[in-house]
């Protein structure tokens, strides 16, 4: 359901949110027609390479209303474009890497002393 809400003298459209969908780079370079046409039917298609996201497809009218938006969170922002359940998904898998760099550090560090 499309929201409304005051800005000042404007008046900010807030569209329903929309499914997003997690695209392996090699399926898109497989079956790129087919994404485009997800896309097209109102699907975002956020393209992973490893598992971390590199790009984002959507619709031409989104894209440009995208551009009159209020200047967002980096968190705000992933939250509206990837949707809530995607975005936990790479929020979670962007910790596990995280962990895994800090603990080889960590053992790189600890051979060296």
């Amino acid at each position: 359901m499309t929201r409304y809400k005051p800005f000042g003298r404007m008046l900010v459209v807030e569209p329903p949110p929309k499914r997003a969908e997690e695209v392996p780079l090699r399926q898109l370079s497989r079956n790129a027609s087919a994404v485009v046409a997800r896309v097209s039917e109102g699907t975002r298609a956020v393209i992973t390479r490893h598992g971390t996201p590199v790009a984002v497809i959507l619709e031409v009218e989104e894209a440009v209303g995208l551009c009159g938006l209020v200047v967002l969170t980096r968190q705000e922002a992933e939250r509206r474009l990837f949707g809530a359940e995607l975005e936990g998904r790479l929020r979670e898998r962007r910790v596990r890497r995280l962990r895994r760099e800090l603990e080889g550090t960590n053992r790189d560090s600890g051979e060296r002393a």
